[in-house]
């Protein structure tokens, strides 16, 4: 009896070790986004290419919004909610095929949400980039093979935390972002069934991120 109560008491200890392990494990670990207030994204080769790449527009693409302070577990399941874009504006548009227009419809009035998706590199010191996803990212092109199209889909964007450069020993922040199959809200002339949106940019001001425990 005494046996079986020993190992009755040891299997009790090792869940309970077990279960305190899982509790620290899942315990809130937040990220916190620094500094805090308005960001700034320019692309300055904003990409959209339709058909298979026989049309192609680019424009300078800016972006401002902000993001959430802390990233947290609660926040991020199931919602994702890491903050808002309220600013858009594409300019300097032109197309392999002739002169075209691009309206990023997004504004204090009509927000496009973030939803947090990932992180990449490793916990606790090594974040080299949270991934994104721009929901309901809405633009209109008019382009003469194209038409007038209205698009919106999500968008998926990546920011970059890389290492302070030696020279200048400022941090910078390149981000980058592939945002396939964004698909028309209504046909205009020709339509294409789905656009790819590409580009890499800047982030301002510098951000970094940091494990909160």
């Amino acid at each position: 009896m005494r046996t079986v109560s020993r190992a009755a008491l040891v299997a009790c200890a090792a869940l309970c070790s077990l279960a305190l392990a899982a509790a620290s494990a899942s315990a809130t670990r937040a990220i916190r986004i620094e500094p805090v207030g308005e960001i700034t994204k320019v692309v300055n080769e904003w990409t959209i290419t339709a058909f298979g790449g026989e049309v192609r527009v680019r424009c300078r693409l800016v972006l401002r919004g902000r993001l959430v302070e802390v990233v947290q577990k609660a926040r991020v399941l199931p919602a994702g909610f890491m903050g808002q874009i309220t600013f858009g504006e594409a300019s300097e548009c032109r197309s392999n095929l002739g002169e075209a227009r691009v309206i990023v419809l997004v504004s204090q009035e009509r927000p496009v949400n973030l939803r947090f998706e990932s992180f990449l590199g490793a916990l606790p010191n090594n974040i080299t980039g949270i991934l994104f996803r721009k929901l309901a990212f809405e633009f209109q092109i008019i382009e003469p093979v194209i038409g007038n199209c209205l698009f919106r889909g999500p968008v998926f964007l990546l920011i970059g935390f890389p290492p302070v450069e030696e020279a200048g020993g400022r941090r910078f922040t390149p981000e980058s972002f592939q945002g396939a199959n964004v698909v028309p809200l209504f046909e205009g002339f020709v339509c294409p069934e789905s656009v790819t949106l590409a580009g890499r940019g800047r982030v301002t001001p510098p951000l970094r991120a940091l494990l909160v425990d």
